[in-house]
């Protein structure tokens, strides 16, 4: 190789390892900034359409457990509503009750007229806008639902509530010998439930009667869950119960939260076979209207505890005959219907047949 040829081999590597050195140019990291930019939007943005879907997925299936939950909560009350162990209530027809009972009177009011119309009518309702007095912060456009029934296990027994003297108990007559008699039933103007005066056996004429709890509670819809003014209606359960030294109905509890409006139709026996011949709100149903209710249609309106970003309710929805909405805020709403058939009231007047 020539001097010359040698010299331009040289030059040539040299240059070449510069531009090994050099790196990318301006325009080329320019470029990849922009695109590693635009990547990694793309990420963002997907990441974002997901967590935001999720979320609202998560408040959707909340929704939909908190008002199926509801229905079911409902549906077991009033399937045991009317259950007073071995005591039948005489049917309407042959001795009708005399007065719609009052679910907030204490128990040192009670009578015997009081009690028997109380086992007469196991279920009762209240429409928006007359809830009886002891309901408290209701929400507006919501229903009240009252039911009575006695536990369905013996005080004391495995997971049920310990016996307490003080507190209401039913007890049945089931020795033949004395006939059938129900010791709240038959009690004089003072009746005691917890401490009876007299003993009252099961059908061997030898083992004490079961002493199971008298319950009443009375389900509504209140304006908040756990502090007044969070504004998250939810759908509460206030009971009969010991307090202070009386038994009177209760402070209500939080059941469900997200349940903005419970509202009830009544379906009543007008043949006394056991079935529910019409149906209605109730409103201006006597005591005897009341005592023949063998159904109850439940309708429920849940929403989502947050709202939806550029979301707005246009939509109504039809709760039995009443139309709620459009609410024009930000919350997703569903609405759920069952019918329930009072499975006591209804099962007593099957087996009897249709009363003369």
């Amino acid at each position: 190789m020539n001097r010359h040829g040698l010299m331009t081999s040289v030059m040539r590597s040299g240059y070449d390892a510069r531009r090994r050195q050099a790196g990318f140019s301006m325009i080329e990291l320019m470029v990849a900034i922009t695109l590693g930019l635009l990547i990694m939007t793309a990420v963002l943005t997907l990441y974002l359409n997901l967590s935001r879907n999720n979320a609202e997925l998560a408040k959707m299936n909340r929704q939909i457990e908190n008002g199926r939950f509801t229905i079911q909560v409902l549906q077991q009350e009033l399937w045991h509503a009317g259950f007073w162990n071995t005591y039948a209530p005489p049917l309407p027809s042959v001795t009708p009750p005399t007065a719609i009972p009052d679910p907030c009177a204490a128990f040192a009011g009670w009578d015997a007229a009081y009690i028997a119309n109380m086992y007469a009518i196991p279920v009762q309702g209240y429409a928006a806008g007359s809830l009886p007095a002891c309901v408290t912060n209701p929400q507006p456009d919501s229903d009240a639902l009252v039911v009575r029934h006695a536990a369905t296990c013996v005080a004391g027994e495995t997971s049920c509530e310990a016996y307490n003297a003080n507190k209401l108990y039913l007890q049945t007559q089931g020795c033949a010998n004395t006939g059938h008699v129900n010791y709240v039933a038959s009690a004089a103007s003072n009746p005691v439930l917890g401490t009876p005066g007299a003993t009252l056996y099961q059908k061997n004429c030898t083992t004490p009667a079961d002493k199971r709890k008298l319950i009443t509670s009375i389900f509504y819809v209140r304006n908040y869950a756990n502090t007044a003014g969070d504004g998250i209606p939810t759908l509460v359960r206030a009971d009969l119960d010991l307090s202070g030294g009386s038994v009177a109905m209760q402070s209500a509890q939080a059941l469900i939260d997200g349940v903005q409006s419970l509202k009830l139709e009544y379906g009543r026996d007008t043949d006394n076979d056991g079935s529910a011949d019409v149906f209605e709100n109730c409103v201006a149903c006597t005591a005897t209207d009341w005592a023949n209710v063998m159904a109850v249609q439940v309708h429920v309106l849940a929403r989502n505890l947050e709202v939806s970003s550029g979301y707005t309710d246009s939509k109504t929805y039809a709760l039995g005959p009443t139309v709620l909405g459009p609410f024009n805020d930000g919350f997703k709403r569903h609405a759920y219907s069952s019918y329930v058939r009072l499975i006591n009231p209804s099962s007593r007047r099957d087996k009897a047949g249709v009363a003369p």
